[in-house]
């Protein structure tokens, strides 16, 4: 009998498991190379995950996975990486994303303020409400997220038809 060398990956297959690879061999199953993870969840999102295993495919389109079955847990697994970053204490590169609470709102106000129009109309500028309802402003001001004086602009503008008001400022 010779020796393995220490890093070689060889799996012994058991008894019933070499059968039923036989088996399979008999029914004219095809391999499916290049698969290198299989998972599966359960009702209870419980994920069990294979790796490297052996896929086959039926003519009907159905599968049959041999490997070694482990309980992955995901949570575990992303707690302790955010822990191994937190304490490798490593500032983030240009171009990665940071998921921080913190990060996205900083994100999204900077995205909020570069694609403002560059046309505002101020409040303080003084705009006749005329015949337009103080309701109707309100809501046009709360719907499109403008100031005062461009919901009565552009209520104006489309003879006092919310709806198209709120469309126009929304573009």
């Amino acid at each position: 009998m010779s020796f393995l060398p220490e890093q070689s990956n060889v799996s012994m297959l058991s008894k019933n498991e070499q059968k039923a690879k036989e088996l399979i061999s008999k029914l004219g199953l095809k391999p499916l190379p290049g698969i290198s993870r299989v998972t599966f969840r359960k009702k209870d999102n419980q994920i069990i995950a294979i790796d490297h295993p052996e896929v086959y495919r039926t003519a009907g389109g159905n599968y049959v996975v041999f490997g070694e079955p482990k309980v992955d847990n995901f949570t575990q697994k992303l707690a302790a990486a955010q822990q191994q970053a937190q304490t490798t204490d490593v500032a983030p590169a240009a171009g990665d994303v940071s998921n921080s609470p913190d990060a996205i709102q900083a994100d999204m106000q900077a995205a909020a303020e570069s694609s403002a129009p560059a046309s505002k109309i101020e409040d303080t500028e003084d705009l006749d409400a005329g015949d337009l309802a103080a309701d109707d402003i309100d809501l046009v001001v709360e719907q499109a997220n403008v100031s005062k004086g461009q919901a009565i602009k552009a209520l104006k503008e489309h003879n006092g038809d919310i709806v198209n008001a709120i469309m126009s400022l929304s573009k």
